[in-house]
């Protein structure tokens, strides 16, 4: 019996030649950075272009690049980035196994495809990667066709703040790999249309919010006094900057396929990566060197809600 949490799959695949071509170039850019590495800031600040798990390994772009990520001394379970204000960020996220791995991605806590607080379950909605694939994960998904970009705000104009699901997974991300219980049988067979396609669709052809947005308390949203089950609490330290959350970005078309997909129950990778302004970085003694994002002109199926403020 399958599970009835949703499971979508990317549109296209990506030959796995092109994949480990890509990964060797990331290695050798790793190399050629610890090569050049002569500064204090630098070895105490050792990055890496990757997070690796058994399953997948993640990277994260800003913008469209690649961002290093970052260890603090002691806090080996975990990964760190710089966060830039109004920039766009997506994870990208690619399955190492000839076998369809389930991907659960929590960004402050919520679920990115739903919008909803995340348990960190097997039966919460999750990504369906094919053997070797890997897909990009740019935003809160609204549909089956499009998401709200990923964009860096500060924490009070985050989405969790906006929809009153402020917690302490604030800054965090959590990517949650699972295996599928039993072997692939057939691709055609068990694809099929989500009941929501094609009805209910407002004046620009994307499907209304099916659940209807939070209340807010005097427009504000009020963050929760407890977190949810297996938060780890932020590290608190001085900082000349505010904190920085997850918001709203612009409507991005993005679309994917829901498909059957019987997850194990227990994840085989729990990658956790917190992203920070550089002030922030620094008050932790993590110093992101000379790595500068270059500048840019920026122009009963449950997704994401938009923000009522």
């Amino acid at each position: 019996m399958t599970t009835k949490a949703t499971m979508l799959t990317r549109l296209s695949l990506r030959p796995a030649r092109v994949i480990a071509g890509m990964l060797a170039v990331s290695a050798a850019l790793a190399l050629a950075a610890g090569a050049q590495a002569d500064s204090w800031r630098f070895r105490n600040s050792r990055s890496h272009w990757s997070a690796g798990g058994s399953l997948v390994d993640v990277r994260v772009l800003v913008d469209g690049e690649t961002a290093p990520l970052y260890y603090k001394q002691g806090a080996w379970d975990r990964h760190y980035f710089q966060a830039f204000r109004n920039r766009n960020y997506s994870i990208v996220v690619h399955n190492n196994t000839g076998g369809r791995v389930g991907v659960l991605l929590a960004v402050d806590g919520l679920n990115a495809v739903n919008g909803e607080l995340s348990r960190l379950s097997h039966d919460e909605p999750m990504y369906v990667l094919n053997p070797y694939e890997t897909a990009t994960v740019r935003g809160w998904r609204t549909s089956l066709d499009d998401v709200r970009r990923f964009v860096f705000v500060d924490e009070e104009r985050s989405y969790a703040e906006r929809t009153d699901q402020a917690n302490g997974d604030l800054g965090w991300l959590r990517v949650l790999s699972f295996p599928e219980n039993r072997p692939w049988l057939g691709w055609d067979r068990i694809r099929r249309e989500s009941p929501y396609a094609g009805r209910n669709r407002d004046e620009k052809g994307a499907p209304e919010n099916i659940a209807p947005a939070p209340q807010l308390d005097g427009g504000r949203a009020k963050p929760q006094a407890e977190s949810f089950r297996g938060v780890q609490p932020q590290e608190s330290g001085p900082t000349a900057d505010a904190n920085p959350g997850t918001g709203w970005g612009d409507r991005r078309h993005d679309p994917v396929n829901e498909v059957a997909f019987d997850a194990a129950r227990t994840p085989t990778d729990h990658l956790v990566l917190r992203y920070e302004y550089r002030t922030g970085l620094e008050a932790l003694g993590i110093y992101p060197g000379g790595w500068r994002l270059r500048d840019r002109d920026r122009g009963q199926l449950g997704f994401a809600q938009p923000p009522r403020w």
